[in-house]
């Protein structure tokens, strides 16, 4: 699997996406009101596998929960050596209609196929060939129903496209070649004894040790409600894992986190009406603030923490580890160590599972730094 991120954007017929950034993270944006559009081209890699489709990804978020927005693609494609008129530019268009998460600004990952429409590897009926121009044309359309009135931030644009590699395994991306590193290392080719779904299983176990640790964060903001004081978090932030720091809207320094539930409600004695939080303590998946807020405020609460990535698949969607390619190994040896840890009596599956133990620990070591 190829990545092409893209780096520029061109203007095109109609008004074109402003330039932001984050104030927090500094993250550059692009931000996106409806009929906005602007354009990229990419060179189709000398590596293309025929027969495959190129797939946009667009990491975006919103301030507004739970509202629609659309997102149109039209791709032309030309090729270098015909002298291409607008007339004979064949193009192909393609769109997604979107809701926003129900929690605001949350980074959200937006997958489409802009090529195959018809017959997969082609646009329209030209078959894509190594060396071919792409040029992408983005829109953002009008929704069927319930239009999202603010802007969309774009933080990432990328195409993925599947190309020759030494991998073998049928899956998409990095995952693939996690798993044909775990068929070479346990000798095994055919999938008998490690199933496609055990192998994903236990990248996916893998995820979920190394959220433990804090690595992957973010910001989230949470709506604030007039008057309540308790925020259940699971219904509030997908996947969050520990909450580093709280601010509350329009203050410039963090809010107070408390050591216990006890000192909490000994706050909660001094006064009980809302005003601009000050204090807060997280108890069994609720965040219980002090005072509670005097009005409400769709973006409240803004949530530093630590979070579970979404399950990684074997497919188009999410096949990319959120990890520095050069430590994907601990994902191997996690495998493997399970893969012992279930053939524990075999003869010397012992020795391999501590052997597999002792590599994935030390690199996971070495990610978390």
């Amino acid at each position: 699997m190829s990545v092409i991120s893209v780096e520029t954007l061109n203007p095109s017929s109609g008004a074109v996406p402003s330039n932001g950034y984050d104030s927090v993270s500094l993250a550059g944006f692009t931000e996106w009101e409806v009929s906005d559009e602007a354009r990229f081209s990419v060179v189709v890699p000398e590596t293309y596998r025929a027969g495959n489709d190129f797939y946009l990804h667009i990491q975006e978020s919103s301030p507004s929960p739970s509202l629609r927005h659309k997102w149109q693609v039209t791709t032309l494609i030309m090729r270098p050596g015909v002298n291409v008129t607008d007339e004979q530019t064949v193009s192909e268009p393609s769109s997604i209609e979107c809701q926003s998460p129900s929690t605001p600004d949350r980074l959200t990952r937006r997958t489409l196929p802009i090529t195959g429409a018809s017959e997969p590897g082609r646009v329209q009926d030209t078959e894509i060939s190594a060396g071919d121009i792409l040029c992408v044309v983005l829109k953002r359309a009008d929704a069927s129903a319930q239009e999202d009135p603010a802007t969309i931030k774009v933080f990432d644009l990328s195409l993925t496209v599947r190309v020759d590699e030494s991998a073998e395994s049928d899956c998409a991306g990095r995952v693939g070649t996690i798993f044909d590193a775990v068929r070479d290392l346990f000798n095994e080719a055919t999938g008998g004894f490690l199933p496609d779904n055990f192998i994903l299983r236990s990248i996916n176990r893998c995820m979920q040790d190394i959220a433990q640790y804090n690595y992957w964060r973010r910001d989230t903001w949470i709506p604030a409600a007039s008057g309540v004081n308790r925020i259940d978090l699971l219904d509030a932030v997908a996947g969050y894992q520990d909450v580093h720091q709280l601010h509350f809207s329009g203050q410039s320094s963090p809010m107070t986190a408390l050591g216990s539930l006890e000192e909490y409600e000994e706050i909660k004695t001094g006064s009980s009406a809302p005003s601009i939080p000050e204090f807060y303590i997280v108890q069994n998946d609720s965040l219980y603030v002090w005072p509670p807020p005097a009005v409400d405020l769709p973006s409240g609460f803004c949530m530093y923490h630590s979070y579970l990535p979404d399950d990684l698949t074997c497919s188009e969607d999410n096949p990319t580890p959120p990890i520095p390619r050069a430590h994907e190994m601990l994902f191997v040896y996690f495998v493997l160590k399970q893969a012992f840890l279930r053939d524990r009596h075999a003869p010397g599956a012992e020795i391999k599972f501590q052997e597999y133990s002792q590599l994935y620990e030390q690199a996971k070591q070495n990610l978390l730094g």
